[in-house]
């Protein structure tokens, strides 16, 4: 039996184990799926079982997706640019990190329709996620822009990309609005990013949120008649990225996804994210 996990701090509330026995379960592969809730000083004890073969995969979560970087010896492309890593696997004797998110939002986008070639993206945060928002919609020809809070930080780790302020934001309008902060998850549901004003001025938005399944942020959406999605696909497409990247399959998003609305998203209450 192959044996795969999640590693991080303070994540048993994580859904990943769930998402991935779900693939398990589809494609008939014998394997497992553990969280590994750990302190930095454990981090080198996990990996070194991935350089024994106790473990043949993981995912790595927060706290840790930069703080992993120092004990790999390779990165993709994606983990390079993005200085992020959240999946890892060894390769010819070798621990090497990639970032799946970035697949994940490519999925998203290709869910929602959306043709993002010199259309204008505004994400909202400037932290890990945005990193991913951004080298997605930069590789599908989109412009995109940041909206921070802290502006010297987020223009220093975002070259060449246009920086803006929440104040800046009110004046701004565009084709999509991404929320990539964790603004509105479960249990904050009352609050909201950005107010109704703002998002009536774009055409499509995306709450990278997944609990609840219908964040304020969204719902201010709907009443404004707007196209959107949350980030239940992404979470499932990052999930299946690291399955192919593990296994050497290539995996139905689509097949998945809809299994997992059908028997267990649509059917339980909103579940701590």
């Amino acid at each position: 039996m192959k044996k795969f996990g999640i590693l991080g701090k303070n994540i048993s509330y994580t859904f990943s184990p769930v998402l991935h026995k779900n693939i398990f379960k589809v494609y008939n592969i014998d394997a497992e799926y553990n969280i590994y809730d750990v302190k930095e000083n454990e981090i080198s004890g996990i990996l070194n079982k991935i350089k024994t073969n106790e473990i043949n995969g993981i995912n790595v979560t927060v706290p840790y997706k930069t703080t992993i970087i120092k004990y790999l010896d390779e990165l993709s492309p994606e983990a390079k640019i993005m200085n992020a890593v959240n999946c890892i696997k060894l390769e010819d004797g070798k621990l090497k990190g990639y970032n799946t998110d970035y697949f994940g939002l490519i999925e998203t986008f290709k869910k929602m329709g959306l043709l993002l070639k010199n259309k204008k993206v505004v994400i909202l945060g400037s932290g890990g996620a945005a990193k991913a928002v951004n080298r997605a919609v930069l590789n599908l020809g989109g412009i995109p822009t940041i909206v921070s809070r802290d502006l010297v930080e987020a223009r220093l780790g975002f070259k060449d990309i246009s920086v803006i302020s929440y104040s800046d934001l009110l004046e701004t309008s565009g084709f999509l609005l991404v929320n990539a902060t964790p603004i509105g998850t479960f249990p904050n549901i009352e609050s909201s990013p950005v107010e109704r004003r703002v998002i009536q001025n774009f055409d499509f938005v995306l709450d990278l949120i997944y609990n609840p399944k219908e964040t304020l942020f969204l719902k201010i959406a709907k009443q404004c008649l707007k196209k959107f999605e949350n980030g239940f696909y992404m979470l499932v497409s990052q999930g299946v990225k690291s399955e192919e990247i593990w296994n050497d399959l290539t995996l139905d998003y689509s097949l998945i996804y809809e299994n997992l609305i059908t028997e267990i998203y649509n059917n339980q209450e909103d579940f701590q994210s």
